[in-house]
């Protein structure tokens, strides 16, 4: 079996960490080249730590013949374009979330991805985090029950504002993450929110009709609930958090403590917390990866595919219109 190569197409903060895991922690998939935004080319052929051929052109990077297949880390702004780019060449297409920055856009890239048929997944890393995985078995298991309600949290330290202006609001770019593993966790689609937000860190994500704290509440097919609390403030420490109560039972997975050591004194308990996010899912990341070559060595679909990464986005605009609306907001099948 021979290594599959890869391209990366965005060098980020996301699409470095995947250069670097495909540059000797993936097993059956190396890393071949990077291609950034031609203004950014320069600057990153000139750092002592690139190790590896960057171009300024997506087109440059499918054309060598070595890329067999693409990470797509790039600008969530052009997802979509390079999802169909790689499609034409018939290139299996690992892509960040989310699939694009409005729902007509993901749906158009769906489309694509399904009719030339090639292998696609959407990056969802906490699917691969160790704690999801296991209490999405203990439920499949029955052992909390009939799942009756989802809870999700996520708080994480505020981005950049020119990075929020593109990144499609706090619905899409945080909350999607939850509305995913709601779905995964609950296995049941949402069919309905109801959300409202605030703004209490930055006040001009005014001028772009983003918020930075915001909460969801969902209704499932099946008939469940759920709640999704986000935020972009965490003076704390990052924080990310899920619960399903049964009928018979409730599984929690959360992982607050950076080191697995707390110190007990008189003035109280003390630890290490995460403080991002990178740190919090660095092994999640590398298992979907690795996940996903390993399902295109093996011939079967990866997942989570296109039509998860779909889902997620509808139910994040969902939310940004029942925030915006104040109403409950339908989600079309």
């Amino acid at each position: 079996m021979s290594d599959i190569g890869f391209g990366v197409i965005g060098l980020g903060r996301m699409g470095t960490l995947h250069a670097q895991h495909l540059g000797g922690m993936i097993t059956g998939g190396r890393l071949v080249a990077g291609a950034v935004d031609p203004r950014d080319l320069e600057g990153l052929r000139a750092r002592q730590d690139f190790a590896y051929p960057v171009v300024g052109s997506v087109e440059e990077l499918l054309a060598n013949p070595e890329v067999e297949a693409v990470v797509i880390a790039s600008p969530t702004s052009v997802h979509d374009e390079h999802i169909r780019l790689a499609a034409a060449q018939r290139m299996p297409i690992f892509c960040e979330k989310p699939l694009a920055d409005s729902v007509a856009r993901a749906a158009a890239a769906v489309q694509g991805v399904e009719q030339t048929g090639v292998p696609f997944q959407i990056g969802f890393h906490r699917r691969f985090d160790e704690g999801y995985a296991r209490a999405r078995d203990h439920i499949q298991e029955g052992q909390i029950g009939e799942p009756e309600l989802f809870r999700g949290i996520t708080a994480d330290h505020i981005p950049p504002f020119e990075y929020l202006r593109t990144s499609g609001g706090l619905f899409w770019d945080l909350g999607v993450h939850d509305f995913d593993a709601a779905r995964f966790l609950m296995d049941d689609d949402v069919v309905a929110v109801h959300a409202a937000g605030a703004i209490k860190v930055e006040p001009r994500l005014a001028e772009i009709r983003d918020i930075d704290y915001g909460v969801t509440t969902l209704r499932f097919r099946k008939g469940s609930l759920g709640v999704v609390q986000n935020s972009w403030r965490a003076p704390w420490g990052c924080e990310i958090r899920a619960e399903v109560c049964g009928s018979k039972g409730r599984v929690v997975t959360e992982q607050d403590e950076r080191v697995f050591t707390r110190l007990y004194t008189e003035e109280g308990i003390i630890g290490e917390r995460h403080q991002r996010f990178l740190e919090r899912f660095r092994e999640a990341y590398r298992r979907e990866l690795q996940a996903f070559v390993d399902a295109v060595h093996s011939g079967v679909a990866p997942s989570p595919g296109p039509q998860d990464g779909l889902k997620a986005i509808q139910v994040s605009e969902a939310a940004t219109v029942s925030s915006r609306e104040n109403r409950w907001v339908d989600i079309d099948p």
